[in-house]
């Protein structure tokens, strides 16, 4: 039971750690998507994926440890450590949020190089309408 219990502790440290390092790498997001530095943004958002992959096995870890303890323990877990909760809770509300901010900024990018795509289909089909030159053949004959 008790080793259940530290387990469970430190995968809660662990999880703190692993939500600080991924808002360290969202701030990084953040100046890249503000720098338009496409290369370095894949770079950080394959880092992130291997954090929230993490995270999801911590949160997995967690959940079946919890399953097998008894709830006079659990709740003793959670007035313990509720400060713990509070932090890593504030920590995936500002990865969030700079989730959201980032994502809009990238569909407005979106949408701009969308429109001059649009625009250059545009002038193409302006240029059509001009007609397209003849080939000129030649006036003599290859087969002479």
């Amino acid at each position: 039971m008790d080793k259940q219990k530290t387990e469970i502790i430190r995968l809660l440290k662990h999880k703190k750690e692993t939500c600080a390092r991924l808002l360290q790498k969202i701030g990084e997001q953040v100046e890249a998507v503000n720098n338009q530095d496409h290369s370095r943004l894949a770079v950080i958002i394959e880092g992130k994926e291997g954090l929230i992959a993490g995270l999801n096995d911590t949160d997995q870890k967690i959940a079946d440890l919890a399953c097998d303890l008894d709830e006079a323990t659990r709740e003793s877990l959670v007035g313990e450590f509720e400060e713990l909760g509070r932090r890593i809770e504030a920590d995936l509300e500002k990865i969030i949020e700079q989730e959201t901010v980032c994502q809009e900024k990238l569909n407005i990018v979106k949408n701009e190089v969308l429109e001059k795509i649009k625009d250059v289909k545009n002038g193409k089909v302006l240029l059509k309408g001009y007609g397209i030159s003849p080939r000129i053949k030649p006036k003599i004959s290859k087969n002479v």
